[in-house]
């Protein structure tokens, strides 16, 4: 912690106004963060007080600038170190130096509207009997994870009935406790959700209302009623461990913008398919269909053709000790099906199997004797595989360099 005195986390002006886009303060701390292998040298800039969030709740840190004099300052991260925030900068900036802070408002506002919305979502699902178990705020998408899975129809429902309180306009507001008298009386539930690194017997408690419906801890930037969240879709879910379940969703300006990618999405995948946005689905399975029964007949040509590859390997190890096959274009279970076909080899004989080209790779697979003689070469001709196996050798080719199939043929003839 710093040993200046600055407006600790629960009481600076980004929590108690957070619509102020601009603040002049005063620079109070500016420490160096050695570089790494990793990261370059950066700065961490304590302020008398700040607009800028650093990150927690759930909420991503603001981003922001710090101006004096003719310089400009971008502010890439800002943390919450026990009680202060700090300002991530690549520069540093004078003890002592009054600097104005500029608040990249459009990113806090998205993070108001998702985390608001967040709140509301969590309290309609409480309803159901359904806690919120975690949350996350994501760039384009955010999820509260569920005790339980929930069918499309249940979501469909609580949308309803959250879009149904956004209109209500509920007014959001907080409590802050700084009393020790109230702490120490305040919820047990209440407490538990603050993070152990928060000392709240030197902070406060912020508790954010939503109307009457939902009183939640928390260290975020909020609406300041529930008509400005503007709407919220529930998208899909996700099976995580066990029964948890997470709920995808957007909120507010996410919605719209959601929207219209989806909407030219669908108007890409009329024009790739030739049909109409509501014969897409029944387009999808037919091709489906024809992907799976195409796959089929191409399974059915390839045993064919890789017995008949057999039967002329089997038919050349009567006059030669070793023999070769490659087929580029190929895959794994087209050599396991000649290696079937060949069956146990007579001491003496040997065949190596190899497929696919390029930087696609493919497989190299050895039966017969000799194999660690011969598996030895061929890692030293095919430098990019490795494998393995007693009685049959098989290796992944995770490149064929220019020309290595070409010199494994080359030796396999020298034999």
């Amino acid at each position: 912690m710093s040993r200046h005195t600055s407006t600790i986390v629960g009481l600076l002006t980004c929590q108690n106004e957070p619509y102020l886009k601009a603040l002049t303060t005063r620079v109070i701390g500016c420490e160096e963060v050695p570089k790494t292998k990793k990261t370059p040298a950066k700065y961490e800039v304590e302020l008398e007080d700040t607009i800028l969030f650093p990150e927690g709740g759930g909420q991503p840190a603001d981003l922001g600038t710090l101006s004096y004099e003719e310089t400009s300052v971008p502010v890439n991260y800002v943390k919450r170190d026990g009680l202060i925030a700090k300002h991530e900068t690549d520069s540093p900036i004078e003890v002592g130096t009054t600097v104005n802070v500029d608040l990249e408002w459009a990113r806090r506002f998205d993070h108001m509207q998702q985390h608001t919305g967040q709140h509301l979502l969590s309290a309609i699902f409480d309803t159901r009997k359904l806690e919120t178990l975690a949350w996350s705020l994501g760039d384009k998408f955010c999820y509260v994870e569920l005790p339980k899975r929930v069918t499309r129809e249940e979501m469909d429902a609580v949308q309803a009935e959250v879009n149904r309180v956004i209109q209500q306009d509920l007014k959001i507001t907080t409590t802050i406790i700084t009393n020790e008298e109230e702490k120490a009386a305040a919820d047990p539930s209440v407490v538990e959700k603050i993070p152990d690194d928060y000392d709240v017997n030197n902070g406060v408690i912020r508790v954010v209302n939503i109307g009457d419906i939902d009183h939640n801890p928390c260290c975020g930037t909020h609406l300041n009623s529930t008509r400005e969240i503007g709407s919220v879709a529930l998208l899909h879910t996700q099976a995580m461990r066990g029964s948890n379940c997470r709920v995808f969703f957007v909120c507010g300006d996410r919605v719209h913008k959601y929207a219209s990618e989806a909407h030219r999405t669908i108007k890409m995948v009329n024009s790739h398919l030739s049909c109409l946005t509501e014969d897409i689905e029944n387009k999808i399975l037919a091709l489906n269909q024809n992907l799976k029964d195409a796959s089929n007949r191409e399974k059915m040509w390839m045993a064919e053709v890789a017995t008949f590859t057999a039967h002329n390997a089997k038919q050349d190890l009567e006059t030669k000790n070793v023999v070769f096959v490659y087929k580029p274009e190929a895959s794994l279970d087209f050599l396991n099906v000649i290696a079937k076909e060949i069956g146990d080899l007579a001491e003496g004989k040997t065949a190596i199997l190899a497929c696919g080209q390029g930087t696609a790779g493919g497989a190299i697979m050895i039966i017969g004797d000799k194999l660690d003689e011969v598996s030895a070469k061929v890692k030293d001709i095919v430098v990019n595989v490795k494998g393995g196996g007693k009685g049959r050798w098989q290796g992944k080719v995770t490149k064929w360099d220019m020309g290595a199939a070409e010199a494994l043929e080359t030796y396999a003839l020298s034999i």
